[in-house]
């Protein structure tokens, strides 16, 4: 992932929508701040997948955790 400032990415914003149609990801910049990550929008699809999962996984293990402390 590149990092770039909000400078940069109002001055370069059409080269940065090419890239990140390319597949590169940025993470911006405000202050020497992240404020903000651009991806590929089939980048976000693949992050969601594992929600459902992990969510599953927290609630398997708060019930094993409340089974052991009562």
């Amino acid at each position: 992932m590149k990092t770039i400032n909000i400078n940069q990415l109002q001055s370069q914003v059409s080269r940065i929508m090419k890239d990140v149609e390319g597949g590169e990801s940025y993470e911006v910049m405000r202050y020497s701040r992240p404020i903000a990550v651009i991806r590929p929008k089939k980048e976000e699809k693949n992050s969601n997948l594992g929600c459902a999962d992990c969510i599953r996984k927290i609630e398997e293990l708060s019930e094993r955790l409340s089974k052991t402390s009562k």
